[in-house]
């Protein structure tokens, strides 16, 4: 029996795709013979929390739980809000908030939750010592616990396993970062420290495993984000057998709202005499600061209905009551490689699914083997207008879509896992 020793700064009741990646798996590593033990804060800050999570945690997990100062616990002392997800792609942002961006990016190197990193490895050589494990697996972000298994890797010369669920330098926000020279470079030797060091280095994507080669990774893995086939056993009716919904799950900021998705629809609508009264949309999730001023504007807040936040089975059962479940990336740094994790809990919903994107990218290889989904490329007007009538026009069929999507199973992801670990 294997034993993981999984560094992870996003854990229940924290919320959101970097706790669902090792949530999942560890269910998965501990059905099929592995002992995952689960270290991370106790407490710390994060956008979202989900109590109902704490439900998947295997019976019996072993999970070390540590405090941990943070810089934003002071903010949030005077402020008393939650911080945002998006604080640093905001393009716009107010006096007191980019004071805070160029302290965070100069003073707490690589990120905000790196005060964590010296006491962690005080307190985990200690762990090792009386409990000996098979391997440590750090996942970032935070990129602080990629510091955390360097150390230890250091120290105890054990298989280390770094994930990268995004990238470090090339994350599409960090050339906007307020960096100093001396604070980037420090970054970079950093990183370079980190991917050299470890024994293998996980990510999502075929682009951003080629970028960890080019600066040093001895050895990648792709393991993409997944679903779980335990979280779909609903049953769907259709309330309004006319409606046309289009869901969008998860983080919508600026970067990821295109201009012409809206004015296609206000096109579609012009043009076909019964879309317009069809039309519902339903946002689920942290939106961008102009978003309902935008709504407004362009007619379609009468339209929108919009969850601040859904706890994960309402996630999912909203995403199965939908008619268009709608992804968008950014068209920024490492675009190419970016796969949204809310790709593949829509292709376990099996209903149709639209995403904007970047040609030639991941994504697009991925949506292109799916026969429920369209891809569309940046300001490709006419074949979103094409792809969205398509859909549209499918929504009274009853359609079932058998396409093998085991791939993206998380238990068949945690057998693909053990199997690499045990060649380590």
């Amino acid at each position: 029996m294997k034993k993981i020793l999984i560094i992870t700064y996003y854990w229940p009741p924290k919320a959101g795709v970097g706790v669902q990646r090792w949530l999942k798996l560890t269910k998965y590593l501990v059905k099929h013979n592995c002992r995952p033990i689960i270290y991370t804060p106790d407490g710390g800050v994060s956008p979202l929390l989900d109590e109902s999570l704490i439900n998947y945690i295997p019976y019996g997990l072993e999970v070390i739980k540590r405090k941990i100062f943070e810089p934003q616990k002071i903010l949030h002392f005077f402020t008393r809000k939650r911080p945002s997800s998006d604080i640093l792609v905001e393009k716009k942002s107010s006096f007191f908030g980019q004071i805070l961006i160029w302290l965070r990016a100069n003073f707490f190197i690589p990120d905000s939750r790196s005060t964590w990193i010296k006491p962690s490895v005080r307190f985990l050589n200690r762990y090792l010592e009386k409990n000996p494990i098979d391997i440590v697996l750090s996942t970032g972000p935070p990129h602080s616990m990629h510091m955390i298994g360097l150390a230890l890797k250091k120290t105890h010369k054990i298989k280390w396993i770094a994930d990268f669920r995004d990238p470090w330098t090339n994350i599409e926000y960090f050339d906007k970062l307020p960096l100093l020279s001396n604070k980037r470079i420090q970054h970079e030797k950093k990183e370079k420290e980190v991917v050299g060091n470890a024994d293998l280095i996980l990510t999502v994507s075929n682009s951003w495993a080629d970028g960890f080669k080019k600066i040093g990774a001895k050895k990648t893995f792709i393991l993409p984000n997944g679903y779980d086939s335990d979280d779909y056993n609903y049953t769907i009716s259709k309330n309004k057998l006319f409606e046309f919904k289009i869901g969008h799950f998860g983080l919508y900021n600026e970067l990821r709202d295109h201009a012409f998705f809206w004015k296609t629809l206000q096109k579609i609508s012009r043009n076909v005499s019964d879309f317009d009264d069809n039309l519902k949309l339903l946002f689920a999730g942290e939106v961008h600061k102009n978003f309902f001023k935008q709504m407004k504007s362009l007619e379609l807040h009468s339209k929108l209905h919009h969850y601040p936040y859904l706890n994960h089975d309402k996630t999912i059962k909203n995403m199965m009551e939908c008619d268009l479940l709608l992804l968008t990336q950014a068209d920024t740094k490492a675009v190419l490689g970016r796969i949204p994790a809310k790709l593949f809990e829509y292709i376990g919903a099996r209903k149709p699914i639209l995403a904007i994107g970047k040609k030639d990218s991941d994504l697009e290889k991925i949506i292109s083997k799916i026969s429920y989904a369209w891809f569309v490329d940046f300001d490709n007007e006419k074949l979103l207008y094409d792809s969205v009538l398509e859909i549209y026009n499918m929504r009274t069929h009853t359609h079932q879509f058998n396409d093998d999507i085991s791939d993206f199973s998380r238990e068949n992801q945690a057998v693909n896992f053990i199997n690499l670990i045990n060649t380590l």
